[in-house]
């Protein structure tokens, strides 16, 4: 909403937004821990099965869930930015966004539609809402921790006959 329409909404409806906001909020930093629980299981088996077996495409395997498992959370990282501007912008009430909207694309997008995430605007629409950015890729929670378990798959799998 524009400053002279952001005074229209009422405190109430303003709250109730921001809380249906939070829980998306939450609902993504919490599917981020999941899929980081679920790929150490996936990882020590796989490593593990690949170093004590001898298997290299065991080995190539585990590294292909970990990068699978950083995809999942580097969108999940990526969604969760994306939802704490949109909160940001409805608890400041400068931008048009209609009550109780949980649209993102809200905040994002100027009024040609195209994306105001820097590193997007050269890559297409299409694309841009299935691919995390750098800064995504680049953030202490996804890509040290990829990194390294990637690299040790890597390791083992050149390790291992």
């Amino acid at each position: 909403m524009s400053d002279s329409n952001a005074s229209k909404v009422e405190p109430d409806d303003r709250r109730k937004h921001l809380d249906f906001i939070q829980a998306t909020i939450t609902r993504m930093s919490s599917a981020s821990t999941t899929a980081k629980s679920w790929m150490i299981p996936v990882v020590t088996a796989t490593y593990g099965y690949a170093l004590t077996r001898n298997v290299r495409s065991v080995a190539l395997l585990g590294v292909a869930a970990v990068l699978l498992f950083a995809y999942l959370d580097a969108n999940y990282l990526r969604q969760e930015r994306r939802f704490r501007r949109l909160y940001k912008a409805v608890a400041e009430g400068k931008n048009e966004i209609a009550v109780f909207s949980l649209n993102p694309d809200d905040v994002n997008l100027d009024r040609s539609g195209k994306s105001t995430e820097d590193w997007a605007k050269w890559v297409p629409r299409g694309i841009n809402r299935f691919l995390p950015g750098p800064d995504v890729w680049l953030s202490w929670s996804v890509g040290p921790v990829y990194f390294a378990l990637a690299a040790v798959g890597t390791a083992i799998a050149i390790k291992v006959r």
